[in-house]
């Protein structure tokens, strides 16, 4: 399953970007993120791993996220595995004294979930929208 949608940020690119980059912070403005526990240490790259919990539609999901790429202050991915495989790239682009992130996730449910999809295609599509719109009201609010 691919979601994308984007959002323009009334802050510098620097700003948005390393207010997603604070993955430890993303329970404050992303509803699903229960927990974000950095695994390495050193600075944020490419290798970089969390623990990471979230609440799904049912449950509670524990897996680990690698950061694929980082490149400071425009594109930052990272991908999971377990209990569904899956990625997410974030781009941000100058829009005069704005930002717009454009932000894309593959999840590739396995199992039970996998015949679920369907059905989770219009939540993972409210969550995406709901989460880039907390994200700008944090970011805009000075909270990073």
């Amino acid at each position: 399953m691919r979601l994308a949608d984007s959002v323009t940020i009334s802050v510098p690119i620097e700003q948005a970007f390393d207010g997603w980059a604070a993955l430890e912070r993303s329970v404050e403005h992303q509803k699903p993120s229960v927990e974000r526990t950095r695994l390495t240490d050193g600075p944020l790259r490419a290798g970089t791993r969390y623990r990471a919990v979230d609440q799904w539609p049912g449950r509670m999901v524990t897996f680990e996220m690698e950061i694929t790429e980082y490149q400071r202050p425009n594109l930052i991915a990272a991908r999971w595995e377990e209990p569904m495989n899956g990625s997410w790239t974030a781009r941000f682009i100058e829009d005069g004294a704005a930002t717009r992130m454009e932000f894309e996730t593959t999840i590739e449910p396995t199992g039970l979930m996998g015949l679920l999809e369907p059905l989770m295609r219009p939540w993972g599509r409210r969550t995406l929208a709901a989460g880039l719109d907390s994200f700008r009201r944090w970011v805009e609010g000075g909270n990073c």
